[in-house]
């Protein structure tokens, strides 16, 4: 999956999460931190929810710990490790 692809799925996970916050995702890049995006834990695991939906698989938990950019998230998506 392409990174333009990936940052969409993710841009679109933000806007099912955080409805009304269109343009300040539209900023988010890959170097973007999870802190960037503004998102309380809630917010976040409901995030991940709808991306490992889409994706069709689980992130493991301590993966996602070590998870500190939307570069990082990026490489979950995939099917990498950090």
């Amino acid at each position: 999956m392409p990174d333009a692809e990936v940052l969409a799925l993710i841009k679109e996970a933000l806007n099912d999460v955080a409805p009304g916050r269109e343009q300040d995702f539209a900023k988010v890049t890959l170097t973007s931190t999870i802190e960037d995006l503004g998102l309380d834990s809630i917010a976040t695991m409901e995030m991940v929810g709808y991306l490992e939906e889409k994706v069709d698989t689980t992130f493991p938990d301590e993966e996602l710990a070590k998870v500190s950019t939307v570069a990082d998230l990026s490489k979950l998506i995939r099917g990498g490790t950090l």
